[in-house]
């Protein structure tokens, strides 16, 4: 299992190079990195949020969304995750992420699976564009939903500092689309008449004057129609992409919907990470051998824990407050695993391409302070941990020439 998790400094070095304008969340006790921290969930389904023409005839079309909670959680201010489905932006339906959204609420968010308005479209570059623009209305439309509901009647116990966006392919794309395209003059100039009419980069969808700031994005396989719509302290972003797609492109590519070309060249996960790099704004990118599109979802219960893993080290890096804003992508010399995870303190670390060589490494606290130190001349060492108590803990094992970290949960 090539799972990637992260590396992060001390609080101090932290404080000094991102310090937010807001609470960081409390994560000491696994909360957002543990899968199971919650074993039971609640769902209200049926959440009107907003509306639209709908796709080929025009008539209103009733937006709604189903809201998953932690069961018997008590704190008052949660993250947000807001998840949408894929289907070209021609088919589909939000029961498609539900399984997506059982994950995340179990471990702490709040979790909203969203409707956008799909139909049968012929592809062109017009159409497909307005196809996107639709669907980043209409996601912006459940953010604004749910600004308005922190800010009125609190049913959510939203923490409107903590939102995120994500979503599996045309999902991914709507929500990569919502984060980044925020300026009217960014519209493509073919379709300046018609966005007009549909709300600018805004749109018409609901619950207008509240805000559509995000925090993050998921990307299960999206892209992005410009990466100069990307700037310095956009939101944070993870992707997960098939190198070989040929539905979505990873790097720099055509685009065409059901087989048809649509005259569009958009830009995949591969150019989205070297824009964000570029500019130092935290992301992390998967990629997988493969030349199916969100193969890594739709295949074993092995390939959609490590997908979920991987993007959940991510999302509780950012909702923590450990990530730098530097590159985090995925790296040769990784963690391979760390298991059990969590564990009573008891685990085994497993590191790949390590040179045959002497480690030292170290277990160290939330605050930096070393719990543990040990040495191994092994590809896999065992540790005993059992004596610490509950929490976060990170792992740094090292040599002269290489360098492995990652986190374990103690429960």
């Amino acid at each position: 299992m090539n799972k990637k998790l992260y590396s992060f400094f001390a609080s101090l070095l932290l404080a000094t190079i991102i310090t937010p304008a807001f609470a960081q969340l409390d994560c000491s006790d696994g909360r957002y990195y543990n899968r199971t921290y919650f074993s039971a969930f609640d769902t209200t389904d049926n959440i009107l949020f907003g509306s639209g023409p709908a796709v080929g005839n025009g008539q209103t079309q009733l937006l709604k969304m189903c809201v998953f909670e932690p069961q018997g959680d008590q704190l008052a201010k949660r993250p947000l995750i807001v998840f949408t489905f894929g289907g070209s932006f021609v088919t589909g339906e939000r029961t498609q992420v539900y399984a997506m959204c059982e994950e995340f609420v179990k471990m702490g968010y709040v979790v909203a699976a969203t409707d956008y308005r799909v139909g049968f479209f012929f592809p062109s570059e017009v159409t497909t564009t307005q196809a996107v623009v639709r669907g980043m209305h209409d996601m912006k439309a459940a953010i604004r939903y749910f600004y308005k509901d922190a800010q009125t009647v609190n049913e959510f116990n939203i923490d409107t500092n903590y939102i995120i966006v994500g979503g599996v392919s045309a999902g991914a794309i709507s929500a990569i689309h919502t984060a980044y395209l925020s300026e009217n003059s960014e519209i493509p100039e073919y379709l300046y008449g018609d966005t007009a009419g549909m709300g600018g980069v805004e749109g018409l969808s609901g619950n207008p004057g509240y805000s559509t700031k995000v925090i993050g994005v998921i990307s299960f396989s999206g892209t992005i129609g410009d990466t100069a719509w990307i700037n310095a302290g956009d939101p944070a972003i993870v992707s997960l992409h098939d190198v070989g797609d040929q539905t979505v492109p990873i790097g720099t590519g055509p685009i065409s919907v059901g087989g048809f070309p649509t005259g569009l060249t958009a830009h995949g996960s591969n150019t989205i990470t070297a824009k964000t790099d570029m500019l130092s704004i935290p992301n992390a990118l998967k990629t997988y051998p493969g030349n199916g599109h969100v193969a890594y979802l739709q295949g074993s219960q092995e390939e959609w824990d490590i997908a979920v893993d991987y993007t959940k080290e991510f999302v509780a890096d950012l909702v923590c407050g450990s990530l730098l804003p530097a590159s985090v992508k995925e790296e040769e010399n990784t963690i391979v695993g760390i298991y059990p995870n969590p564990s009573n303190g008891a685990f085994a670390i497993t590191f790949a391409n390590a040179a045959k060589k002497t480690f030292t490494g170290t277990v160290t606290d939330v605050m930096g302070r070393t719990v543990k130190t040990f040495s191994t001349n092994s590809e896999k060492v065992n540790l005993d941990c059992t004596d610490l108590t509950a929490g976060i803990y990170s792992v740094a094992v090292s040599n002269s020439t290489q360098r492995f970290t990652g986190k374990v949960i103690v429960k």
